[in-house]
């Protein structure tokens, strides 16, 4: 099977949403499967129902992550949703394509994006799913750290 990206998704014929190309207008710190099922979706529908036109940038939040094989699929994912809306059983599957890459902070130049990456005209959204755990200070911390220790830290420089 071939891994999904936007040509093997044209080639397969898929008749779904599909946005391609728009601005970077959301700062996503973390690329796990909560957020991409969860936020990634819901801008995947404003983007197809309510005009968004937005593409979500995912910053891995440690240094072992999954943006290489994101990057890979240019961003692409298929979520599978099941369950009941509004009485009726629901056995979808849905190509996301609200992400458009995902950035290692960790590797060479990687912090570097992530900064250039907020000072970004087009961003206008920051999300994250840092529990309390992740919400602390840590003495290890720096500002000039590439990047920072903490997720506060983190956070500081992106809005300084």
């Amino acid at each position: 099977m071939a891994q999904l990206n936007y040509e093997v998704l044209k080639a397969s014929g898929y008749d779904g949403f599909v946005l391609k190309d728009a601005p970077e207008k959301v700062m996503q710190f973390g690329e796990g499967n909560f957020l991409r099922a969860f936020v990634d979706y819901f801008i995947d529908i404003a983007n197809e129902n309510a005009g968004f036109n937005a593409k979500a940038v995912l910053l891995q939040p440690i240094a072992p992550g999954l943006a290489e094989i994101i990057n890979k699929q240019e961003g692409l994912y298929t979520l599978y949703l099941r369950g009941n809306e509004k009485g009726v059983k629901v056995d979808a599957k849905r190509v996301i394509s609200s992400c458009i890459r995902a950035i290692n902070p960790y590797a060479e130049q990687g912090w570097d994006k992530v900064l250039e990456l907020a000072r970004s005209k087009d961003l206008e959204i920051i999300v994250s799913n840092t529990t309390e755990a992740g919400i602390v200070h840590e003495s290890e911390s720096k500002f000039d750290q590439n990047p920072p220790v903490s997720f506060p830290a983190k956070l500081t420089r992106v809005f300084s």
